[in-house]
């Protein structure tokens, strides 16, 4: 497993200030204890660093890569997840995640047909994060402005160019069409990761009441509503069910 070295990424904009000096000296004594093989300390101080209001895609993964290592397949999913919200291009993240999925057996059916396409078309921007992937979009709505505003007063120019203008506004269409889903998919919904192994599904939020289906350790649900300890959830497949909420963590 390959660990994420550099701390200037926790710093960001604000490396200057003292918070993110300590955020990455403590960055850096717990990549020492991963290194070290004494994981759990590792976690410890990856989750100080969380605790401090830091959210980083490096401390994410470097969590998920503790989970690993001492076992807890679920848990390195979750963060694995997380990370890949604010760092998508990362290679060694791709291959760590898809790497522990292997590990695991997944009671969620296959995706349907409508699901596959969707997943196709998000394919071109699968290593833009949100604000990234909006920022090309408002780019390019920019620019078609721009050359209508040209076309309007140079109509030979506009004749001359309409094919390479009309291209322009169908990969804007596309790339409106997937910050719109990614967006909704983020953002608006709630997605969780099962993190412990044979987990039962009820009808009701009760512990007496029928199991409808199982779910595996990693897992990924939508969360729809809470019920004290219990939690709504959905699959894939629609099929919607309650559990308990110390059975999953939200991404």
């Amino acid at each position: 497993m390959v660990f994420l070295l550099s701390a200037a990424a926790i710093g960001g904009a604000y490396a200057a200030s003292p918070a993110a000096r300590d955020a990455g000296q403590s960055f850096y004594a717990a990549n020492h204890l991963y290194a070290a093989g004494d994981y759990k300390k590792a976690e410890e101080g990856y989750m100080a660093i969380l605790a401090k209001g830091v959210e980083n895609g490096a401390i994410y993964y470097n969590i998920g890569n503790t989970y690993f290592k001492i076992g807890r397949i679920g848990y390195a999913i979750l963060y694995y997840e997380r990370a890949k919200r604010l760092i998508p291009q990362d290679g060694d993240l791709k291959s760590n995640l898809e790497y522990a999925r292997t590990l695991l057996p997944s009671s969620i059916p296959e995706e349907s047909v409508f699901d596959r396409y969707m997943r196709y078309l998000k394919i071109p921007f699968a290593d833009m994060n949100l604000n990234a992937l909006s920022i090309l979009t408002l780019a390019i709505y920019l620019v078609i402005i721009i050359l209508s505003a040209v076309f309007i007063m140079n109509p030979v120019a506009a004749r001359k160019s309409l094919g390479p203008y009309f291209i322009l506004i169908a990969v804007f269409i596309v790339t409106l069409t997937v910050f719109c889903m990614r967006y909704y998919d983020e953002e608006i919904l709630r997605h969780g990761v099962i993190v412990l192994k044979d987990v039962e599904c009820k009808y009701e939020p009760i512990d007496k009441s029928t199991t409808y289906y199982k779910l595996q350790e990693g897992d990924e649900v939508i969360v729809l509503t809470d019920r004290e300890l219990w939690r709504r959830i959905k699959r894939p497949d629609g099929k919607i069910a309650w559990v308990k909420m110390e059975a999953f963590d939200i991404i």
